[in-house]
């Protein structure tokens, strides 16, 4: 009995210690990849454009935060957990879409103006049956319009290992996600 508890908590610490240390997200070059922190692991977003549009040395800066949105189904609202994303994201991270396309830097530059979604691919299969007509369509978040522009790839599930989004929208449209404006808050530190 000793014996397969020892053996069973040794698999727990393993595994644990593999997903958050030992493996690599499933995009390009991973090992490119580095987590900017200050004082707090996270920062805000003007402090984030900062950081970016003063930057030399790295090939590119990211930012996301996860967040639940309301998304409005045939069967009434369901919450869903998504990213609020750079308009850089995907391109820094290497990935390109299995459908469409992602929003871009030109997408990310005025609050409340891009109304765009990328679907994960789990989610497109689920809730759409991998409809290839999808591009274009609206989504209701928030009772407020998106334009479906793209799917991700089936491997990619966003950059935390262990959560994986059913959609990903522009940072600028944060003040209709979230109640909390943050967006321009130096002081929020809502942005990793």
């Amino acid at each position: 009995m000793s014996l397969a508890l020892g053996i069973g908590a040794n698999t727990v610490v393993f595994s644990v210690l593999n997903a958050l240390v030992l493996s690599h997200l499933p995009v390009p070059s991973p090992e490119k990849l580095f987590f900017v922190q200050g004082h707090f692991p996270t920062h805000s977003f003007p402090n984030y454009r900062d950081l970016r549009d003063r930057n030399t040395t790295l090939a590119g800066m990211a930012a996301y935060r996860i967040a639940p949105m309301g998304l409005e189904a045939p069967n009434g609202a369901q919450r869903v957990w998504g990213y609020l994303a750079t308009g850089n994201y995907f391109d820094v991270l290497g990935v390109r879409p299995a459908l469409g396309r992602f929003f871009e830097p030109r997408d990310d530059s005025k609050p409340g103006a891009s109304a765009y979604a990328v679907l994960s691919y789990p989610y497109w299969q689920a809730r759409f049956a991998g409809a290839p007509n999808i591009i274009g369509k609206t989504l209701r978040i928030n009772k407020l319009p998106y334009t479906i522009l793209g799917v991700a790839p089936r491997a990619f599930h966003g950059t935390e290992l262990f959560y994986w989004p059913d959609l990903w929208v522009p940072m600028v449209m944060q003040p209709q996600i979230e109640s909390n404006s943050w967006l321009e808050s130096r002081s929020s530190f809502t942005a990793w």
